[in-house]
């Protein structure tokens, strides 16, 4: 499951993800802050956006 899912070194400031809130919304956003100090996480790397949203990373950039 994991396996899919970025990995904290595939993460930086300004990079374009979408991520899943704790009410199961998904949106895109940059990443302003990478709040999981772990490789890796079983549900995804937890991010804050520059928007302020918080959630966990599925992926890198949005949809094309």
């Amino acid at each position: 499951m994991s396996a899919d899912l970025p990995t904290r070194d595939e993460l930086g400031q300004g990079t374009t993800v979408e991520i899943e809130q704790e009410n199961g919304d998904r949106i895109v956003g940059e990443v302003g802050v990478v709040l999981t100090d772990e490789r890796t996480h079983p549900e995804g790397i937890l991010v804050k956006l520059k928007s302020g949203a918080q959630g966990r990373v599925k992926r890198i950039g949005p949809e094309t």
